[in-house]
């Protein structure tokens, strides 16, 4: 594929799948605001997970590796934001539709453009669900810069409209931000109540999804994990939750969004602030969990149609 260099090291060590789940490293860093490094990241998690162990939380009947495609890297012009946010959605563009994307960032600006070419392949973006440690929804940040990774969502609302927009396991945020946020169509859930809510509390408040329709985008900023767990990360925020609250979330979320699911983002890890690649696992096991829950929540779609 023009613009993207297929992998050294594939993820997992794994030759190319079937081709269902397809993985590109996006490594962007042009708006960083404090710890410099989540370019790194597909690089890093492709020489680390073919020593991990590739099993997913729970066994679902699916073997989520022979479905998996590792497509490489798109090829970036460092520093250059505009260039490089026009070309991952041109690559993305041409992706959509071909199975389920998962974009391995990468600074969070990229889910930006991975929404512009959603709303370009399918005319419109269902459902924006980012699990994140802030809001990323400032008018600025820093100061005078409108485009960034603590902007981008803002500007995502703003130009492509979801029709529902969900973040889960902020703490770090302006009470503009909040406000801006409240007055969307949006479910919010703190870091603090995503980790007292209930399994049926939260399906209960996730059952909104049922009632939009088009493609929907999952985002996963890695900060959303406390830094006791993920210290991989360029902006850690204190107060954050752990895996299997996460992983909670996500198996309640699956099997209302992975019909329409249509593009995953993990960004964030940053290699060069990581400890003993204790981030690394920890986003290799999220991979393997995502694919793995991808593939039984289509089923249970279909089972229950």
């Amino acid at each position: 594929m023009l613009h993207v260099h297929e992998p050294v090291n594939p993820m997992f060590g794994v030759s190319k799948g079937n081709g269902r789940i397809m993985m590109l490293g996006v490594p962007m860093e042009d708006t960083l605001s404090f710890k410099p490094g989540t370019r790194f990241a597909p690089m890093v998690l492709r020489q680390v997970t073919p020593y991990l162990e590739a099993t997913p939380t729970e066994w679902l009947g699916y073997e989520p590796l022979s479905e998996l495609n590792d497509l490489g890297d798109v090829s970036l012009h460092q520093g250059d934001v505009e260039f490089n946010l026009s070309r991952i959605r041109s690559i993305t563009s041409e992706l959509l539709g071909k199975g389920l994307l998962i974009n391995i960032g990468g600074e969070h600006t990229i889910s930006l453009a991975v929404a512009r070419a959603i709303r370009d392949k399918f005319n419109e973006l269902g459902v924006f669900i980012q699990f994140d440690a802030h809001l990323d929804l400032r008018g600025e940040w820093p100061m005078g810069q409108g485009l960034s990774h603590a902007t981008f969502a803002r500007i995502l609302n703003n130009e492509v409209k979801p029709s529902l927009y969900v973040n889960l396991g902020f703490r770090g945020f302006d009470e503009e931000e909040l406000s801006y946020a409240r007055g969307l169509n949006s479910v919010l859930l703190d870091s603090v109540e995503l980790s007292a809510v209930s399994y049926t509390q939260l399906r209960d408040l996730l059952r909104i999804i049922n009632d939009t329709h088009g493609p929907i985008h999952l985002s996963i900023d890695i900060d959303v994990f406390d830094p006791s767990v993920a210290p991989g990360v360029g902006n850690p925020e204190a107060g954050g939750v752990g895996y299997m609250t996460i992983y909670k979330a996500l198996e309640v979320a699956m099997p209302l969004i992975a019909e329409r699911l249509v593009a995953i983002d993990i960004v964030e890890y940053s290699p060069p602030n990581d400890v003993s690649n204790i981030t690394a696992s920890l986003v290799a096991k999220l991979i393997v969990d995502l694919m793995n829950l991808y593939l039984w929540g289509i089923n249970c779609r279909r089972v229950r149609s």
